[in-house]
């Protein structure tokens, strides 16, 4: 286990919105300057905007990152300009041999750029994601920065991908597939290159080892926002020519409701990482916040020419999903305590011994019925006893407190992943018992001899013991609150 990460639950320092705003002044007239200088085709009227989101994402890191950032998300709207309209978008200073042809090689040297083999180039475009990949190179981590270059790669392939759909549907082709249009719209919406330009920057031990949950999580917020861009802007892309998911033929209430539903994955998947105070997954979750709440008020491309319309979901949507309160990260870690050890593990999927998770249970406070209401997706510390074995054969998800009267011990997948309550084992009621010295809130199932019982980790994380008769050896598992949301999808593919 890593012992240098810093300490999941620091002090809230809740950084105010002056703090917030202070860094985003700063930022705002060097990234003016900058655009100005390279003269880059993006409107200078949106450079407060791009400074107060980056500066949102990550209040607690200093201002130079917000400024870093800042041309980051200046560059991805650039390029999505000259890739759109060559011949009238292009950057100053390339205009003798600007045209359709152009752009093949321009994104080439844009690839050779992120593959950091050569960067000498009169094109504004090229001499700009220069200066970003080298100064990120040079303040951030090794292991992450590859992370983002193959995010840079993958949007620009993403891009080159829309500029031929676009000339295909213009010659009278067909539409793409909806996969093959989302797995590249999720590229080319920007989300991915900006959060993992923002994990980089970071001084988070032990995030390369988190990343398989935080790129799952990162996949599920760029679709949805990719999916609201096409509800705000899809007037003017469809006055533009462009292919969207709409053209493709989801309705727009389809549509609204595949980034609900992409959204409420990704908020599930950070849950217990956001718990653990891990500033990489509260990074993220404030991004895919800012972008969600922007697509439902207006459409940045055209801000001053965006409808005020609603987005299909009204005030219940995604435009007021909760987040959680950022947490500042201290540059000298303490030492890792069990807490923050076991958390670390329910995070990334990892295991953990028994007399570990003994020790902790003796000393965490029990919980109460009110805590425990709602739905929670579970896991195990093992993968080797009977119990995770049967657990894992039942593709159990987790457990459904409706009220003390009313549990569903058994939340389980069907074949196609619809969570289910599994009633054959019973259900199962709620009853103060004491266990190992303490009272608390425990699950007793109605048909088996078998008690649940539960500790506080946090409030959204549990850390639990399965007490079943003529069982010596105890079976640990851990639950994480599934926050509340707007009903889903049907699982019809739409």
């Amino acid at each position: 286990m890593d012992t240098s990460r810093p300490h999941s639950h620091p002090p809230r320092e809740i950084v105010s919105i002056a703090d917030t705003c202070s860094a985003a002044l700063q930022s705002m007239p060097r990234l003016e300057i900058w655009l100005k200088e390279l003269g880059l085709p993006v409107d200078t009227a949106l450079v407060p905007l791009m400074c107060l989101q980056t500066a949102f994402f990550t209040p607690w890191l200093p201002p130079e990152t917000c400024y870093q950032m800042s041309r980051l998300t200046v560059w991805l709207m650039a390029v999505d300009n000259v890739l759109d309209a060559p011949d009238a978008a292009d950057a100053p200073g390339a205009a003798d041999s600007a045209g359709p042809d152009r752009a093949p090689t321009r994104v080439r040297a844009w690839h050779q750029v992120l593959a950091r083999r050569g960067s000498d180039s009169d094109d504004p475009m090229t001499r700009a994601l220069a200066e970003i990949a080298r100064d990120l190179h040079r303040d951030g981590r090794p292991e992450l920065t590859a992370v983002w270059r193959k995010s840079m790669h993958q949007t620009l392939i993403g891009m080159q991908c829309e500029r031929e759909t676009a000339r295909t549907a213009a010659a009278g082709g067909g539409v793409p597939r909806l996969t093959d249009y989302l797995r590249h719209g999720a590229w080319t919406i920007g989300v991915e290159q900006q959060v993992t330009a923002l994990w980089a920057l970071m001084d988070e031990p032990g995030l390369p080892r988190r990343l398989p949950v935080l790129l799952g999580a990162l996949r599920e917020a760029a679709t949805a926002i990719r999916l609201l861009n096409d509800l705000r802007g899809h007037q003017r892309e469809q006055s533009e020519g462009k292919t969207d998911a709409l053209a493709i033929g989801l309705t727009e209430q389809e549509a609204y409701q595949r980034a609900e539903a992409a959204l409420e994955s990704c908020r599930q998947a950070l849950a217990p990482l956001t718990a653990a105070g891990y500033g990489s997954a509260v990074a993220l979750e404030r991004v895919a916040l800012w972008h969600a709440r922007m697509y439902h008020r207006f459409d940045p491309v055209r801000p001053g020419r965006a409808s005020t319309s609603s987005l299909p979901g009204g005030s219940g949507s995604a435009a007021h999903a909760r987040h959680t309160p950022f947490v500042p990260q201290p540059r000298e870690a303490p030492a890792m305590s069990i807490e923050q050890e076991v958390l670390d593990v329910i995070a990334s999927g990892g295991q953990c011994d028994n007399a570990k998770l003994a020790e902790l249970f003796g000393r965490l406070e029990p919980v109460d019925t009110a805590l425990l209401l709602g739905t929670w997706q579970g896991g195990g510390f093992e993968h080797t006893s009977e119990n995770a074995a049967l657990l894992t054969k039942m593709r159990w998800y987790g457990k459904r407190f409706v009220d003390a009267d009313h549990v569903e011990p058994l939340l389980c997948r069907d074949e196609d992943g619809t969570v289910f309550s599994y009633e054959e084992m019973g259900l199962a009621t709620l009853h103060e018992v004491i266990y190992r010295g303490k009272q608390s809130t425990a699950m007793v199932y109605d048909q088996l001899p078998i008690i649940d019982h539960f500790r506080r980790l946090t409030d959204n994380v549990l850390l639990c013991v399965m007490d079943k008769k003529q069982t010596p050896t105890d079976f640990f598992f851990h639950l994480t609150r599934v926050p509340a949301s707007r009903p889903q999808p049907s699982g019809d593919g739409k």
